[in-house]
């Protein structure tokens, strides 16, 4: 492990001005999950965009709460990220039904027509270079998907395909952020799950918290969450861990060739 104070330990090669995407299952999920990259996005030059998969229908804690939720979660989630600092140009709502996002995510589903165009023209269009979504780990239904969103979909915008949705661009940093559970198993012998984190300050925490507060209409669903943020608490600060996702690996052939020595 390292330790630095720079972005570019978590975003290698890191250049001012550079897009950041970051996939939210629900709209408060990378608030909860990775707001303190968010933070350190915006004060290393550069400019984050959250794309917010689901709308929310399904949050509410009351039947009273039902007819107005989506509307209201909208609202709120523009308030949140704008006390961050997002532009509101760059909050993207995709707009599908909680615990609905295994169907949409499909290009073309029996019923009609999916995400993915959409998903690779804003990442394409917008020039994204780093992409961080949730980790797929037994937390939620959505968030798994919102994993498989970042490893098999968001890999395709820097594919000479699908032309008319945009220039094809590369992405060169994927990341899984946690938003209440613990990263997959590590191999045999490793500990830890998580290889990449920020120790933030009380103040940055506090940022966090007045916009995670934002989502009142969430308060009571998300209460043992913001509660377990206290855990996250050590000397020097609080602590948001990422896994770093490494996609498209190619096959070393030379340890296949020296097995093929060794059994001839």
């Amino acid at each position: 492990m390292q330790k630095r104070g720079r972005i570019n330990l978590i975003f290698p090669g890191w250049k001012k001005g550079e897009r950041v995407a970051f996939f939210s299952p629900h709209d408060d999920d990378a608030i909860l999950g990775a707001g303190y990259l968010i933070l350190a996005t915006l004060r290393s030059g550069g400019i984050p965009v959250v794309m917010v998969f689901c709308r929310g229908d399904a949050g509410y804690s009351t039947p009273a709460e039902k007819k107005g939720v989506v509307g209201r979660r909208k609202k709120e989630a523009v308030r949140a990220y704008g006390t961050l600092g997002f532009n509101k140009e760059n909050i993207h709502f995709f707009n599908v039904p909680d615990f609905s996002l295994m169907a949409h995510l499909d290009r073309r589903p029996p019923w009609g027509k999916g995400i993915f165009d959409k998903l690779i023209s804003i990442l394409r269009q917008g020039r994204i270079s780093r992409v961080v979504f949730s980790s797929g780990y037994l937390e939620h239904w959505d968030h798994t998907r919102v994993f498989e969103a970042g490893v098999y979909t968001s890999p395709q915008a820097q594919d000479p395909i699908l032309i008319d949705l945009g220039r094809p661009h590369p992405v060169t940093t994927y990341l899984a952020y946690s938003v209440w559970g613990d990263f997959e198993p590590a191999p045999a012998g490793q500990k830890t799950r998580a290889d990449l984190g920020i120790l933030a300050t009380d103040e940055d925490e506090k940022r966090v918290m007045t916009a995670i507060r934002e989502f009142t209409s969430q308060a009571r669903i998300i209460k043992n969450i913001v509660a377990h943020r206290q855990r996250r608490k050590t000397q020097g600060g609080y602590l948001e861990l990422y896994k770093t996702i490494k996609l498209r690996q190619p096959i070393d052939y030379a340890l296949y060739f020296d097995l093929l020595k060794k059994i001839r």
